[in-house]
């Protein structure tokens, strides 16, 4: 499968969509364009088989590197909705381009309709200038921003597909129920911890942990690699304040966690914030830090 890097093929990307558009899609196929894992879980739960779903961050990459390929950049530009976290490196570099001034796919930034907390990882900003690129994106990882999502999602596709919007309300209405047990559950199980502070490498739990009231403390300097000033300093905080864990991602180095893990004997365990099933991942999350956090 070829790779395309768009931000250097810019120029011609009219003729790209000129080509794309004489290839058209079946007429009764239904497309519909996530960038993350997460999203393709909440549309899947609503939709069910009704659409195909464009996942265009795949599986074990990282948002912050990944990259459209040709055949997903097609799917994309066939889609009648896509929706956006909002300010993912990869939206930021490569979709919003590709979308710029089209009517189609309808393009929806869930982040638009959310409260947003200044974030040090620069996932954005990383790549290009932007008014609110120091915002943190990893909203999805809040339940109650997750239920929000979920039911713009469940109204977009209501709208753009209202011969099914009786049974998509039925599947938003199970799903808001499960989304709401498990926000009642994590408010229930770390409301008592006296130990409320968890390491992370890469701070993709900063609105869980806003949500819960626990303290996020990432290995990460400001979305870089740490130099051995502010490895000390961690380790320093680890022993300050006996955290007894640290979260990793396998979409990031493991190595500087690894270091913080010999040096303090602190748990090193690994998450999955972009994982394809996003409420098992979320109660996986919760038993972790109901069981090591005293």
């Amino acid at each position: 499968m070829i790779s395309i890097k768009l931000t250097k093929i810019l120029p011609f990307l009219p003729v790209l969509l000129f080509f794309f558009s004489c290839a058209s899609k079946p007429k009764d196929e239904r497309i519909v364009s996530v960038s993350i894992l997460p999203q393709q879980y909440f549309v899947e739960q609503i939709a069910g088989d009704y659409v195909k779903i464009n996942v265009m961050v795949p599986p074990g990459m990282n948002p912050a590197t990944s990259d459209l390929n040709t055949e997903q950049l097609k799917k994309l530009l066939d889609s009648d909705i896509c929706f956006a976290v909002g300010y993912l490196p990869f939206e930021t570099v490569h979709l919003y381009p590709v979308l710029e001034g089209k009517k189609k796919p309808v393009l929806i930034r869930h982040s638009d309709t959310l409260e947003l907390i200044a974030g040090d990882c620069q996932h954005a900003s990383a790549h290009v200038q932007h008014p609110q690129a120091s915002v943190d994106p990893h909203v999805w990882m809040s339940p109650r921003y997750a239920l929000m999502m979920s039911r713009e999602i469940y109204e977009v596709l209501a709208e753009t597909y209202p011969e099914k919007q009786a049974v998509f309300r039925a599947n938003y209405e199970r799903l808001e129920k499960r989304i709401k047990q498990l926000a009642q559950q994590a408010e229930q199980e770390l409301a008592g911890k006296t130990q409320r502070t968890f390491l992370i490498y890469h701070p993709a739990l900063t609105y869980f942990a806003r949500d819960y009231g626990l303290e996020q403390i990432s290995i990460e300097e400001e979305g870089k690699e740490p130099d051995p000033r502010h490895l000390k300093k961690i380790v320093d905080i680890v022993r300050e304040k006996k955290i007894p864990l640290i979260f990793i991602q396998n979409q990031f180095d493991v190595n500087n966690a690894n270091s913080v893990a010999a040096e303090t004997g602190v748990q090193i365990i690994p998450i999955d914030p972009l994982s394809p099933d996003w409420m098992a991942e979320m109660e996986n999350l919760i038993r972790i830090l109901k069981e090591k956090l005293n």
